[in-house]
């Protein structure tokens, strides 16, 4: 059943009893919703939000959850919301409520949800993601279609924290990849200085397209590929077999990399990239590279530097005004 607050658990035929058993959970004071559902994000959101009031809405992290972005991980379980005025963040229980200025045009309604702009989200997002995370997050958001480039530029504020990263950020985005693996590949030859062209197409004699490729280094017949390494079912090994088969009548050398060939392995990415190209190893330094993904939460020092700057969001005691002492 649909989330209810307190109040109303007599009209639904629901006891006390009952409200207080293992049927229900109460993601937040006064709030009850199915306790089978109350570890899904949208169902939760959707119970939280029974206690907002008419100008609240979910934004931050999640807002970008709720949109299915891709986001890092962290040892936090946040929901994130926004105020207007003097209202008091609702306690405990993970749910922050931030007093922030979001303008009218930006407060919308997302699988039901009360959420800030996709814009205004990606604005918040930069305060505390890395500058590896931020692209990785906008990408995903340009390749679902919830948002534009201009859209983000027009929403930006001169002396806003985070909006240096996110102006640097907007350089290297790039809507046409297809997953958060592929946006990590393309930033680690983006960064070096590599030129790749991506998502380019194989087109026969007749200008049909027979494959399309995630990179190709450009000028040249190798194609990178970010392995996600998932569970190689029969069905997924022949088809990764035809594949390799159609790419090499067509003179394509597939090259595939996993996550930690990303994170630790770099260098020897870059490094084959520039062999095939015939340039001098001067010629790509990885040294930006490596600190941008030192600070990523792709690595456990990033992720744990993350965690804390999010911390700030998390709340251990009531706000003052409902705060009991003596």
């Amino acid at each position: 059943m649909d989330a209810f607050r307190h109040e109303q658990a007599r009209a639904l035929g629901i006891t006390p009893a009952q409200l207080r058993g293992a049927r229900f959970a109460h993601p937040v004071d006064g709030v009850a919703m199915d306790a089978r559902t109350q570890h899904d994000l949208v169902p939760r959101c959707r119970a939280v939000a029974l206690r907002f009031g008419p100008q609240d809405v979910f934004t931050h992290l999640t807002s970008a959850a709720l949109r299915g972005w891709w986001l890092p991980r962290t040892d936090l379980d946040l929901l994130i919301g926004c105020t207007n005025g003097d209202a008091p963040h609702l306690e405990r229980r993970g749910v922050y409520l931030r007093r922030c200025a979001i303008p009218p045009e930006h407060r919308t309604r997302y699988r039901g949800v009360p959420v800030a702009s996709a814009a205004w989200t990606i604005i918040e997002l930069a305060e505390h993601l890395s500058f590896f995370d931020l692209v990785i997050a906008i990408d995903s958001a340009l390749q679902f279609g919830h948002v534009t480039e201009d859209q983000i530029r027009a929403t930006m504020r001169p002396g806003r924290r985070g909006v240096r990263t996110l102006r640097r950020a907007l350089t290297y985005v790039d809507g046409r990849s297809e997953s958060p693996g592929e946006s990590s590949l393309r930033l680690v030859y983006v960064l070096a200085g590599v030129p790749v062209e991506v998502q380019p197409e194989l087109r026969n004699d007749i200008g049909e397209v027979i494959w399309r490729l995630d990179l190709r280094i450009r000028g040249t017949r190798y194609a990178p590929e970010y392995d996600g390494g998932a569970h190689r079912s029969p069905e997924v090994h022949r088809r990764d077999l035809r594949r390799d088969r159609l790419l090499a009548r067509w003179g394509v050398e597939r090259w595939g990399y996993t996550l930690p060939d990303v994170v630790s392995g770099f260098e020897e990415i870059v490094g084959d990239a520039v062999r095939v190209l015939g340039w001098p190893v001067s010629r790509c330094p990885t040294d930006l590279l490596r600190d941008e993904l030192g600070a990523s939460a792709l690595t456990a020092a990033g992720r744990r530097a993350l965690t804390e700057r999010l911390r700030r969001f998390v709340r251990t005691e009531p706000p003052r005004s409902v705060r009991r002492t003596g």
